[in-house]
């Protein structure tokens, strides 16, 4: 670059006035270096600041421009900065000092006023007086456009702000265009920059992440400000602040962590999940941020928000999943938050519990206790429908009579209630004791096979009832179970049925307790009263049943054993308690086991009891005087529910990929006379003489073709039926289930003919 005649001519002669040399952004820094190569001294105006944040004093700056022809050696000199400055000051401020400029003397010296912004201000100079031209003192670029704007903030943004008014003046004489950003206490209410100011921190944020695509609102000033603060440590990079908080891609792993506070670490995981809403595969935890702006409402609108969703919303069943995935972690006393909520509907609260938690569990069998059992528990409480299942037993002649009474007393213990039949069918029992028909525990026990590799798992009041439950753990933890029916002695009550325990050969035994603490003692926790009716304490036996058959997967697997025989001493009834029945004979003894026996007395006039072991014990559903009233569940009594027992036998089941098919399903027929044929392929069975199928709660037996194939008639089938579900088991072992169609022999014949016309 060339410099200008004009400037070569000023700065080479004496003339003892200041030289204006305007221009625009594009050609300043250029002009600049061309001065400095050309032997001139750049001083610069915010070098006349006396502090930071404070504006320069024309005076002193002129008193300098005075002195500057005493130093002979270096007397060629540009001024930066004046410019920027009177446009801050604003423009009548600059017309003031630019006409004083003017006709400031310099004696020997030469001063360049390198000038931007303030072309309009000197074009006025001009017309005010033209000698300004004549002597050559000015000049102005070809393009003196200038982009300049200051943007204020209270924020430090890094090293893309600068601090207070001198900052900004040495960035505008460094050659800065466009928009500069400053940290100042200063006002500019006249400058002819535009000036604009950001006064929150979130404002300063969106300064330098243009893109942050947050609302303000979501966030309060503290937290925005130490967001900033976070920001200027991490390059300004949001991603950086994520990482080293630990957040990952991973939205549901640690997510009550996360969002279950009031810290700031809580908030920055708010606006990271708001910032990633359209990568979460979580749809739910997409609809609950979408319907939340506050962090601190974060944690309860994903435990309640579903409720605010109406069943029939095609969305609910997959929101209901990803909820109950998401809650996994949450522990129960946040449960309570959205079990308080949910009550509000009570026709509709069912449907959005889960089984997550021991308070929902309970919850669930409060609500069918009030109201009833609905399908949908299949997939709300799977565990509560698994113990509700059908157990087809299979103890011969005693079968059907079990199968049938278990089934009414497991549904009449979860909707606490008995039906007047059923109790009129206990009654019948006082004389009939069905149960004698059965082998006694001891005995059952005393024919289990190599007793020194097992180990007995003793789980006192264990009755029948969990037996479809016990089936599916089993099954699931790729057990193979054995079931013996027995019963108890009477009165049921340990102290008379544990010799099978202390009589066992082998080292490995253990008692489990807490099931019959659950049912009648203090400690299990559970009480029954007016005001805490409902079997809520089935949830808690579900779980001490399930961590029994835990226990056997895991000794197996380590083969700490061969077998893993789960009994009992005896079992329980809950009607018994429901009946609130008190015997009217008063006697002299004290009745035992929330009255369900009592040591003999002369003169017992008692229809429903029968005498064993120096007691009376109950038959029915009463309880006699003087005795401590029931907690929950009580035993000491002859029902069926305290008196059979299980004997389960568990045992690795071989490691193999189970097929099962039923064979020529499009040719199942039902005959008037023969009843229905299928026939299946097994892959893998254990005992093939022990083969069954199980429809509704009718059990028919398989006859072996070969290794793989069995035949199965069932000849109380006689007509057409859809859609028939099947169990299929290898003795006591759940293999699976099987669904076919029957089709009636006269519709086929009559389609065939149909298809032929």
């Amino acid at each position: 670059m060339t410099l200008h005649s004009s400037v070569e001519n000023y700065i080479t002669s004496t003339k003892g006035l200041p030289f204006f040399y305007v221009v625009g952004d594009d050609k300043y820094v250029e002009t600049l270096r061309e001065l400095r190569q050309r032997g001139l001294m750049i001083d610069r105006v915010s070098d006349f600041c006396p502090k930071d944040d404070k504006f320069p004093n024309i005076d002193d700056i002129i008193d300098y421009f005075r002195t500057l022809d005493v130093d002979c050696r270096q007397n060629k000199h540009v001024l930066v900065g004046l410019g920027e400055l009177l446009a801050l000051r604003g423009a009548d401020q600059a017309e003031k000092e630019l006409r004083r400029l003017k006709n400031t003397t310099l004696g020997g010296a030469h001063v360049i006023l390198l000038l931007r912004c303030v072309t309009a201000q000197i074009y006025a100079l001009i017309n005010e007086d033209n000698r300004l031209t004549q002597q050559q003192r000015v000049l102005f670029d070809e393009n003196v456009l200038s982009s300049l704007s200051v943007v204020k903030v209270r924020y430090s943004l890094g090293s893309d702000v600068v601090q207070g008014v001198q900052g900004l003046l040495r960035a505008f004489e460094d050659g800065a265009v466009g928009s500069c950003t400053v940290s100042t206490m200063l006002t500019f209410p006249n400058s002819f920059l535009p000036v604009s100011s950001i006064e929150s921190a979130y404002a300063a944020i969106c300064l330098v992440i243009p893109y942050l695509g947050l609302e303000e609102f979501i966030g309060t000033e503290t937290q925005w400000g130490y967001l900033f603060q976070e920001l200027t440590r991490n390059k300004n990079k949001m991603e950086k602040v994520y990482e080293k908080y630990g957040f990952t891609d991973e939205f549901e792993v640690e997510l009550y962590q996360n969002c279950a506070g009031l810290e700031f670490r809580n908030w920055l995981y708010f606006l990271y999940l708001k910032q990633n809403s359209d990568n979460i595969r979580n749809g739910y935890l997409q609809y609950v941020l979408n319907e939340t702006d506050n962090y601190e409402c974060l944690k309860d609108n994903i435990l309640t928000e579903i409720i605010r969703i109406p069943r029939t919303d095609r969305h609910f069943m997959a929101y209901y999943e990803e909820r109950k995935k998401l809650l996994r972690s949450f522990p129960e006393a946040d449960i309570a938050i959205f079990i308080h909520e949910n009550c509000i509907d009570p026709r509709e609260s069912i449907y959005r519990f889960t089984d997550n938690t021991q308070m929902e569990r309970e919850e669930i069998i409060r609500w069918i206790a009030t109201n009833g059992y609905i399908a949908e528990v299949e997939y709300i409480y799977p565990a509560l429908s698994q113990y509700l299942n059908d157990y087809i037993f299979d103890c011969g002649k005693l079968s059907e009579e079990l199968t049938s009474y278990f089934k009414e007393y497991r549904i009449q213990k979860l909707t606490n209630r008995i039906y007047p039949k059923f109790l009129e069918r206990v009654n019948s029992y006082a004389h009939s004791l069905p149960y004698t028909h059965l082998e006694t525990r001891d005995s059952a026990i005393l024919k289990i096979e190599n007793k020194k590799s097992a180990f007995l798992y003793w789980i006192d009041a264990l009755g029948v009832e969990y037996l479809a439950y016990i089936t599916e753990l089993a099954k699931k933890k790729g057990l193979s179970m054995h079931v013996d029916i027995a019963y108890a002695e009477l009165p049921t009550i340990t102290s008379i049925n544990r010799g099978f325990y202390e009589s066992w050969p082998g080292d490995k035994k253990e008692k489990e307790s807490e099931l019959d603490d659950i049912k009648h003692k203090e400690k299990g926790g559970f009480i029954f009263d007016d005001n805490h009716e409902a079997p809520v304490h089935l949830a808690a036996e579900l779980k001490v049943i399930e961590r029994a058959i835990d226990r056997a997967a895991t000794e197996l697997a380590m083969h700490t054993c061969r077998s893993f025989v789960i009994a009992s001493d005896h079992g329980a009834s809950r009607l018994a308690v429901l009946r609130r029945q008190e015997e009217k004979y008063e006697t002299d003894t004290k009745g035992e086991h929330s009255g369900r026996c009592c040591k003999e007395f002369p003169n017992a006039d008692l229809s429903y009891a029968v005498k064993e072991n120096g007691y009376f014990v109950l038959t029915d559903y009463g309880r006699f005087k003087k005795s401590r009233a029931a907690n929950v569940e009580v035993h000491g009594g002859a029902s069926l529910e305290e008196v059979v027992v299980p004997i389960i036998t568990l045992t690795l089941r071989k490691q193999t990929s189970l097929v099962l098919k039923v064979l020529r399903k499009n040719e199942i027929y039902a005959d008037r006379h023969d009843g229905t044929e299928i026939m299946l392929y097994i892959s893998e069975v254990e005992n093939t003489q022990n083969v069954s199928i199980v429809i509704e709660t009718n059990r028919y037996k398989a006859v072996k073709k070969d290794a793989k194939h069995y035949m199965v008639q069932m000849k109380d089938i006689r007509r057409s039926k859809k859609d028939v579900s099947a169990a299929v088991f290898d003795g006591d072992d759940l293999l699976g289930v099987i669904n076919f169609s029957i089709r009636g022999k006269t519709a086929t014949v009559k389609n065939d003919f149909d298809d032929l016309i």
